[in-house]
């Protein structure tokens, strides 16, 4: 599992990074790790992204396309970027506004 430190120097940097409303980390289980949202928006985020990831990497794998490693998702707000890390146990997400 990634260091503490580690992963508090990335959510720094991604946090600073213009544009972004908010980020999580949570487990593959849906577990929220980390977030600077508020808690019902962090645990609403937490379980459907790891549904989505979960059919995602379903998809990837029935297609033999390899192994899922990034999910943008464009809305009328701006974007949700999906970073799954299933060696490490996780998955980052980022919210970010239209620019």
């Amino acid at each position: 599992m990634i260091s503490q430190e580690k992963l508090q120097a990335i959510l720094q940097r991604l946090r600073a990074q213009e544009g972004v409303r908010g980020v999580v980390v949570t487990t593959m289980e849906g577990l929220p790790l980390s977030s600077d949202i508020d808690p019902d928006t962090t645990e609403s985020v937490a379980a459907i992204i790891t549904s989505l990831v979960g059919k995602a990497m379903d998809a990837v794998r029935e297609l033999k396309e390899g192994n899922l490693s990034f999910l943008t998702l464009d809305t009328s707000k701006g974007q949700i970027n999906i970073a799954p890390e299933p060696k490490e146990g996780l998955i980052l997400v980022v919210l970010k506004n239209n620019e």
